[in-house]
């Protein structure tokens, strides 16, 4: 294993067991097994190697995300909707015990703030990859025009937050079951067609997302 992987995982191991605030580079070095220098050849300072650390786990929310820009158009809205769900309430169950420690320690909050606007980092671009997408879909009459893409990406991403934060508040998982909530949640936005209540049948590659309509 390089070193470099070595001292993410052990990083990740002190920070989930004594936060940002609470871990010393020194500490990391110690559960590593090397000097305190050899971090810094790899990272500039504590927020660096932190971020490096939420960097690893950001691929099973980034890979569905950045696929949606592939999918416009294709299977349904509903679908590809859930599975970005998915990746986002794995790469936020993962986090959230390691970024919770920040609100409790303002200066190194604003540090950390300051890092991720230098880099060009944050919520937003997730918020906006889901937009859109769900504009790109809207253009191709699969979104119905009354809906408002970036209200339904935030409503989607906070959902997914809300039930982090409380199932790692509380300490039990929020029923239901993940696959039932992210169905629910994207349903609830009440935007898939009623097939049973349309005047003619349409192939599948006509709007799913739009309007039930109402029966004669």
């Amino acid at each position: 294993m390089q070193k470099r992987e070595q001292i993410l995982e052990a990083a990740e191991r002190v920070f989930r067991a004594k936060g940002l605030s609470g871990a010393t580079t020194r500490e990391i070095a110690r559960e590593v097994g090397c000097a305190d220098g050899t971090l810094y050849v790899h990272f500039d300072d504590r927020i660096a190697l932190f971020l490096a650390v939420l960097e690893r786990t950001l691929p099973g929310f980034l890979v569905p995300l950045s696929a949606l820009e592939h999918k416009v158009g294709k299977r349904s809205v509903r679908a590809n909707l859930e599975e970005v769900l998915h990746g986002a309430l794995g790469f936020q169950n993962q986090i959230m015990p390691l970024i919770g420690g920040l609100l409790a320690e303002p200066e190194l909050l604003k540090n950390f703030q300051n890092v991720l606007r230098s880099r060009n980092m944050g919520p937003y671009r997730s918020i906006k990859a889901l937009e859109e997408y769900v504009g790109a879909e809207q253009r191709l009459g699969r979104v119905p025009k009354s809906i408002e893409p970036r209200a339904v990406a935030i409503t989607l991403l906070g959902a997914c937050f809300y039930r982090t934060f409380l199932s790692h508040f509380l300490g039990d998982a929020m029923p239901p079951d993940q696959a039932t909530f992210v169905a629910s949640v994207v349903g609830a936005l009440r935007l898939q067609k009623n097939s049973r209540a349309t005047k003619s049948p349409k192939p599948s590659t006509t709007a799913d997302l739009s309007p039930a309509t109402k029966p004669d």
